[in-house]
């Protein structure tokens, strides 16, 4: 098509961006600045967005937070860590300037409910990337909010984004910053916390980095009674919880023969892989669906909508479906 030899990025059905700059953050981190088409949209602080890159033929998705408030240029800036374990990661930290990328719209809420409540911002290694864009955006209306900023790094070498928090801390004077070091003060406990942050219980909190370490957090504010305050973005998922005395329901993959058991409240993914099996899928959270696939017959529970489908023949996410009865699926 003419128009995208002249554009590479137009498109009429699709959200594409080119890398227009690469800068390494960190030892393993990469910043991807992406100039997208205009069907990307307009997006807020905190949102996050689903990367499409291509990995030995397929397409492969993965979500990832937005690391910088909106810009009048609409360049956007995405931050990854590569994962030894993370395809797309690797095919991130591969791309160069002038590469093309798809994209989904920004999605999320992850943003405080008040405008003027006291805020601490809590960071565990890459979980610092949305806490960074509403930084910036705080920043550039010049807040007059206290905020208190505490990133957890394991080693000093781990820190993302060290001098731009120093400038930010330069240029907005409500901006306090803390740096925790695991590996020198141990795991952050709620000792520490108060000792770096005494009114940590009276601050709406946004919370965000692994799963641990995330998990260790919302017990502490649960133990004190301040659950109400805690809000939370994942930086990668926890498996399903599922009660071992459960139901157990055999599912087919009718296509390949092969056969297993998922339990109900086990999302049908888990469980193919639990069982040896390798079934495709992208970000594992039913955005990308690219582990889509037909059910032919039984009931499924979708874990986002609380919907129990039909019996028959319908579309489902595997990483989304959790059996309510024997499962045919065609793959």
């Amino acid at each position: 098509m003419l128009a995208q030899v002249i554009n590479p990025v137009w498109s009429f059905t699709e959200i594409q961006a080119r890398v227009v700059r690469v800068i390494d953050e960190a030892p393993g981190v990469k910043s991807l600045w992406l100039k997208p088409n205009r069907r990307f949209g307009a997006f807020v602080a905190g949102q996050h967005l689903l990367l499409e890159l291509s990995v030995n033929g397929a397409r492969l998705g993965r979500c990832f937070s937005l690391s910088h408030a909106p810009r009048a240029d609409r360049q956007l800036r995405l931050t990854i860590k590569l994962k030894d374990d993370g395809p797309v990661s690797h095919a991130a930290h591969a791309l160069t300037v002038g590469s093309i990328v798809r994209l989904s719209k920004a999605q999320g809420d992850f943003a405080p409910k008040s405008a003027s409540t006291p805020l601490l911002l809590l960071a565990a290694g890459s979980g610092i990337t949305p806490i960074m864009s509403h930084l910036h955006t705080l920043a550039a209306s010049q807040s007059t909010r206290d905020v208190v900023l505490v990133n957890s790094i394991r080693t000093e070498r781990d820190l993302i984004f060290g001098e731009e928090l120093r400038e930010l801390a330069l240029l907005w004077p409500q901006l306090r910053i803390h740096l925790h070091v695991s590996q020198e003060s141990g795991r952050l406990d709620p000792d520490a916390l108060a000792a770096l942050v005494p009114d940590w219980a009276e601050r709406e909190t946004l919370l965000c980095g692994p799963v641990g370490f995330m998990q260790s957090v919302a017990a502490m504010y649960a133990a004190a009674g301040h659950s109400e305050r805690l809000h939370s973005e994942s930086f990668g998922r926890a498996a399903s919880v599922v009660d071992p005395d459960a139901a157990q329901h055999e599912v087919s993959f009718a296509v390949s023969g092969n056969t297993f058991t998922a339990q109900a409240g086990q999302n049908l993914l888990e469980a193919a892989e639990a069982s040896g099996l390798k079934p495709r899928f992208g970000c594992r959270r039913g955005i990308c669906r690219t582990c889509q696939c037909r059910k032919q017959s039984g009931t499924v529970l979708n874990q986002l909508t609380g919907q129990i489908s039909g019996p028959g023949e319908e579309l489902i996410q595997l990483c989304i479906s959790t059996p309510q009865s024997a499962i045919d699926i065609a793959l």
